[in-house]
């Protein structure tokens, strides 16, 4: 099973996650999702899948759901040395973990790794966090100080502490506007 984590980024259900946590296309993907004011997460079948070509970045669209999409900042505007906040499911095990750090630095390029398919790829443009970011974070939304979304968590540096990396939400802002028309 392949567990991650992913974010509300427009009405209609539609999440944003790591290409990554749904890299198989022979399975059914199912999201675990809390309302607001819910006492435990509701269980919601993932009706479609778009896997962006270039990026780390799939979404999905989840069926019946009223959930509300998170506060979208503007990723142009950070700065080295600026909070920032990484919410994920850290190791599959413990949800809505929250890591603090800062953005330790801009434009940043990767090649990331998968250790269960073996496959790898290269990914330009994105935001260095010491926040922790654990295998199970992946997707998951980095925030700014006023609780904007300014990134989404896709990759750690393994041999090394406290270096991730998140897509700037302007680059995801895109994709999720070309999904949602």
């Amino acid at each position: 099973s392949t567990i991650g984590s992913g974010l509300v980024v427009a009405d209609k259900g539609i999440i944003a996650t790591n290409k990554h946590v749904v890299a198989n296309l022979n399975i059914t993907y199912t999201v675990l999702a809390k309302e607001q004011g819910a006492i435990s997460p509701k269980s919601y079948l993932v009706a479609k899948i778009y896997r962006d070509p270039f990026f780390d970045l799939a979404l999905l669209q989840i069926e019946d759901s009223h959930l509300k999409p998170v506060e979208i900042g503007d990723s142009s505007k950070l700065k080295v040395g600026q909070t920032v906040v990484a919410i994920g499911n850290a190791l599959g095990e413990f949800t809505n973990s929250v890591t603090t750090g800062i953005v330790s630095g801009l434009g940043r390029r990767v090649v990331a790794g998968d250790p269960f398919s073996g496959s790898s790829e290269s990914l330009d443009n994105l935001i260095q966090t010491d926040a922790a970011i654990n295998p199970g974070n992946s997707g998951g939304p980095l925030l700014n100080a006023a609780g904007q979304v300014i990134g989404v968590n896709v990759a750690t540096t393994q041999g090394a502490q406290n270096i991730g990396f998140a897509i700037p939400i302007n680059s995801v802002k895109r994709i999720v506007d070309d999904f949602v028309q």
